[in-house]
């Protein structure tokens, strides 16, 4: 079995299609989260909301590429060896993330109406991720470390049986654990679970991906193209309701299957420009490296940004003037990964963006 894609190695061994993938994926993010005034103001048909919903492949691709690095490596160590990957995975992750969930939780219950309700929810909002609208993708992520020793001998076992597992939970159990959560821990328990459930299976394929590419036929090598848009069309689909006379259990089958086609289109493509990459290795390494800086500032920015546009009476300029979002999106992408690479500089800031001071010089 083949145990990699080909990718060419950027600086310190990084691959460089998945920096490429999460540089795409987190501009998607930042685009996703500056159309969120339009969701208000417009009807579910429009085209910025289409556009907006089909921008939602961004988490499942970060989800994705995780798998593709932690599931797909081989996993032979005991319990010390466990202990030893959380103790690491948690530095990067977790330190981090208290840090910024800390600053938003200020802005939280600031924002109160009533601050001592908002006290009370606050710790079951840091646990599951829900004190701001984006974090809630960092406990997931723990979660899927914590199942990676099982996962990842799953996956170098058997690859397809992996993913198979992993949508059978989604689709057959994820009811079931889902309202178990609701059940156990409320609104907040539900909500985490539901994340879990829905991207487990794109931690599968990118361990999948990794795996079995580079024996895969050249002919499905090639097929970014009808992936993507089988993908595209079905999340149109579920985008316009179009979907909704579908039965379920099938309906969720079919959702999933779009996601999947969308996600394997990208990589697929991402990764087929290998040839382009080593001229442009170090600038996508480093962007890449920056995306998990970018992930916690950039909704900073966009609030300010909201803020003084409500205080000077602004806002009917989302409507009225069509360039101010991409205006907006690309101001905010760049600013955000300038203050990430600002903080990567410094050993006492870096660990804030993900980064050893190895990984920040």
């Amino acid at each position: 079995m083949t145990n990699s894609i080909h990718t060419p190695a950027g600086p310190r061994g990084r691959i460089i299609a998945y920096d490429a993938l999460r540089v795409f994926a987190i501009c998607s993010v930042v685009a996703i989260h500056t159309l969120m005034p339009y969701r208000a103001s417009l009807p579910a048909d429009a085209f910025v909301r289409v556009f907006d919903d089909l921008l939602h492949y961004a988490v499942p691709l970060f989800v994705f590429i995780s798998g593709a690095l932690i599931w797909a490596r081989p996993w032979n160590g005991g319990p010390g060896a466990y202990r030893t990957f959380l103790r690491r995975r948690f530095s990067v992750i977790a330190l981090p993330y208290a840090v910024w969930a800390a600053i938003y939780s200020a802005i939280f219950i600031g924002q109160a109406a009533d601050r001592g309700h908002a006290l009370r929810q606050l710790p079951g909002l840091v646990l599951t991720g829900h004190v701001w609208y984006h974090l809630y993708f960092i406990p997931m992520l723990l979660t899927f470390y914590l199942l990676t020793p099982l996962a990842s001998k799953l996956a170098h076992r058997n690859p397809e049986l992996l993913v198979v597992v992993a949508y059978l939970v989604r689709l057959l159990a994820g009811p079931a654990i889902t309202e178990a959560a609701r059940a156990l821990f409320g609104v907040m328990g539900w909500q985490y679970a539901t994340h879990v459930v829905i991207h487990l299976p794109h931690m599968a394929l990118g361990a999948w991906f990794a795996l079995r590419m580079g024996v895969l036929p050249r002919w499905f090598r090639a097929a970014w193209l009808p992936l993507l848009v089988g993908g595209l069309a079905i999340n149109t689909g579920v985008s316009l309701s179009v979907l909704s006379a579908i039965a379920q259990p099938w309906r969720n089958s079919v959702i999933a299957l779009g996601m999947a086609l969308l996600v394997l289109g990208i990589a697929l493509k991402v990764t087929s420009l290998e040839p382009l990459y080593e001229h442009w290795a170090p600038d996508i390494t480093r962007a890449g490296s920056l995306a998990f800086g970018v992930y916690f500032v950039h909704p900073l920015l966009l609030l300010g940004l909201n803020g003084a546009l409500s205080a000077l009476g602004a806002q009917t300029i989302w409507l009225s003037q069509p360039w101010f979002p991409v205006v907006v999106w690309a101001v905010v992408s760049g600013l955000s990964f300038w203050i990430a690479e600002v903080l990567s500089q410094s050993r006492s800031t870096s660990w804030l963006v993900g980064l050893a001071r190895q990984d920040s010089r």
